[in-house]
Parts: structure tokens; C-alpha cells; sequence
């Protein structure tokens, strides 16, 4: 599990966005390097390197989700304004004119995670920062204006960049949801239908022609009592296959009853999609079968909103779906090496979750997992199903 954390985290770092301000920092960092002053050990330039250093560094930080989404909003956001002082801190310490630029960096992330007036604001007061201290070197304001409206649009234009970028991304991923959620819903149906018709023929069999075949051998019986025909070999032969067409028709019976219920396995499959960077496995497949549409569909309702959670409150990379049924329980779970923790604020999802499967007799836990994630557990009754179904 930790090499899967590990594989999400240099997925994340290594973004086409994030290489392209690595690239960025290291070419401002090397022009704007006063190796003659770092030679001569001066406090000001060594203060400027170590600014331009924290600064890469607190973006690093916040591409591997060292600060979680949605439970550090406001440690992230405090992240990027300082990546942006530190900027201006690395401008006062090392002059020229190269490093504002990686105020680009520091727009790119502000869009993502503010709203557009918050971020505008935020951005203009580090642009009047930085006027400021040009003015303070004794440039002229006309070419100070000049210079920082070319660095203003290319601000915008990768702050546009990034946050359309995201939209995108969001969009996609809740696009991939509502088709994983639609194929499922698609397998659900199939074997509900398979589950009908199986029962309907195991029914047929059973009253129909095992009805008739029985009849038929009661006759035969009858025959084979009279004298005169007691003897003959054919109606030995009919008895015999009488018989045995019966006991077939019954094992058909048997067989079919065995499988009275509803197969979930393709339904949990569609709902375990692949997703970048993230590897979502499905164990105890063939377990998953539970006795009404309606149990079913609460379980497939439970896993998509754990899903959810993993994926979208805890940031996860990997996620393990485990299906048993024993002892007349079934027992779903679903565990992520995500950022979740406990104790942990449940909304209208989780809430309903509970109350489905409390209608079957089920019950709903949520605990924390060691050394990172949570872990979901539905656990039902499977022969209370019906009995809920029904109420």
C-alpha cells in the first residue's frame, strides 16, 4: 500500500503544469543566481536563494497533497500566498527583473483554489508589492507600468490555463462517475431479468412438467399392475425413463434455485473503474449475491458513495473493495489509503447509506485505518432481505 501511495504522489508531482514550473524555477533561479555576492558569503544574496528554495518547496509540498483537499483549505491557500511573498522577499534580496516572473507560478495555483475575486485581489496586491519595490531602485513609473503589464498578462493567461484545466478535470471525473454509476445500474438490470427468468423456469419445471411427468408415472404404474401387460418390455422401459426424466427435471430444479438471488459481482466491477492514478480492486467477487433487487441496490448505492469519499475527500490512490458472505451475513467493505480521518462530518450520503441498509437489518461502521485511510463496512443479513423489501 505504501509503494501505491508512493506511485500516486510522483503521478501528482510530475504533472505537465508542474514540470513546466519546475522548468520555470530552475532557469529564474540559475539567471537570477549572484554567484559573485554567494561567493562572498553576503547575508542578501544567500537570503534570496533560500526564499526562491522555500518557495519551490511549498509548491512541491502542495502538488504530493501534503496539505489535504477540503480539510486544509485554508493551510493550502495560506501556502500560496507565501510562495508569493517569498517571491517578493527573493525580488528585494537579488534585484533584477527575472524573478518576478514566478508570480506566474503563484497565479496558476491562486485560481484553483479561491474564488476568481479572491484570487484577483490576492494577485494584484503582490503585483503592487513588487511595483513598489522597483520604485524603491529609482525606475522611472511609466517603464515600471510598462514592464509589469506584459507580466500581468501572462499572469491571467496561466491563471485561465489552470483553472479551466481543473474544470476540466472535474468535469471529466464526474462524467466517469455517472457512466460507472449508469453501467452498473445497466448489470443491476440484466440480473434482475436473468433472476426472473431463472425462477420463472425453475417454477415452470417444478409445476408444469414435473405436475405432468408425475402423472404420467402414476398411470404407468397402473399399467404395469395389469396382468396382461406386466410383462411387456416397453412398459418397463417407459416406467424407467419416466422415473428418470423426472429426477432430471428436479436436479434442473435444484440447480437453478441455487442460484435464486441477485448477482452483484458485474454491477461492483462497473462501479470499480480505472481511474489516473488511481487502482481500484474488486475481492470476493463471486460472493456478492444477495436476495432482492432492493438489498442490491443498497449495496451498490453504498459502494458508489464510498467511492466517492476515497476518491474525492481523501485524495486516495489506491482503494479495495472486499466482498464476503458467511453465515448468512454479507459483508461489504471498502478501504483507501486516502487522506480521511476520523472522526469524520457525514452529510446526506453517508446518512442515507445508513438508513437503506438499516431497513434490511444492516448496519453501517466507519473506523480508521493504520497508517492512513478509512474503512467502510456494510454489513447485511442476507435473508432478511425480502422482509425489507417488502415493509
Amino acid at each position: 500500500m505504501d509503494s501505491e501511495y508512493a506511485h500516486g504522489t510522483r503521478s501528482r508531482l510530475f504533472t505537465p503544469l508542474s514540470i513546466a514550473a519546475y522548468v520555470t524555477w530552475g532557469a529564474i533561479t540559475f539567471t537570477s543566481a549572484p554567484f559573485g555576492r554567494l561567493g562572498r558569503a553576503e547575508p542578501a544574496a544567500w537570503l534570496g536563494i533560500a526564499a526562491l528554495v522555500a518557495m519551490i518547496a511549498l509548491f512541491i509540498a502542495l502538488a504530493a497533497r501534503a496539505f489535504e483537499p477540503g480539510r486544509h483549505r485554508v493551510g493550502r491557500i495560506a501556502a500560496v500566498m507565501a510562495q508569493g511573498l517569498l517571491v517578493l522577499v527573493a525580488q528585494a534580496t537579488l534585484g533584477g527583473g527575472a524573478v518576478a516572473i514566478l508570480l506566474i507560478i503563484v497565479a496558476a495555483q491562486l485560481f484553483t483554489m479561491m474564488p476568481v475575486g479572491w484570487a484577483t485581489a490576492v494577485l494584484l496586491m503582490l503585483n503592487a508589492g513588487l511595483l513598489a519595490l522597483w520604485r524603491t531602485r529609482g525606475f522611472d513609473a511609466g517603464e515600471l507600468v510598462l514592464s509589469l503589464l506584459p507580466m500581468l498578462g501572462f499572469q491571467a493567461f496561466a491563471a485561465l490555463t489552470s483553472m479551466y484545466a481543473e474544470r476540466s478535470e472535474r468535469r471529466g471525473d464526474a462524467l466517469a462517475e455517472l457512466n460507472a454509476e449508469l453501467r452498473a445500474t445497466q448489470r443491476l438490470l440484466e440480473e434482475s431479468t436473468r433472476s426472473d427468468e431463472r425462477l420463472r423456469l425453475s417454477r415452470e419445471l417444478h409445476d408444469v412438467a414435473g405436475h405432468k411427468l408425475t402423472a404420467l408415472k402414476l398411470h404407468l404404474r397402473a399399467l404395469h399392475r395389469d396382468p396382461a401387460l406386466s410383462s411387456r418390455e416397453e412398459l418397463a422401459i417407459s416406467l424407467q425413463l419416466a422415473d428418470e426424466l423426472l429426477a432430471d427435471i428436479r436436479a434442473v430444479v435444484s440447480e437453478l434455485r441455487q442460484h435464486d438471488g441477485i448477482e452483484l459481482g458485474d454491477a461492483l466491477a462497473a462501479l470499480a473503474r480505472p481511474l489516473p492514478g488511481v487502482r481500484v480492486e474488486l475481492h470476493g467477487r463471486d460472493d456478492a449475491r444477495v436476495a432482492s433487487v432492493a438489498q442490491a441496490e443498497a449495496l451498490l448505492r453504498f459502494a458508489q458513495e464510498g467511492l466517492t469519499n476515497a476518491l474525492r475527500h481523501g485524495q486516495a490512490t489506491r482503494i479495495d473493495l472486499r466482498v464476503e458472505n458467511a453465515e448468512g451475513r454479507l459483508r461489504l467493505g471498502i478501504d483507501d489509503d486516502g487522506g480521511g480521518r476520523m472522526p469524520i462530518i457525514e452529510g446526506n450520503g453517508l446518512r442515507g447509506m445508513r438508513e437503506r441498509l438499516a431497513a434490511f437489518g444492516g448496519t453501517l461502521t466507519i473506523e480508521q485505518r493504520a497508517p492512513r485511510g478509512l474503512s467502510f463496512r456494510a454489513e447485511l443479513p442476507t435473508r432478511a432481505a425480502t422482509a425489507g423489501a417488502t415493509a
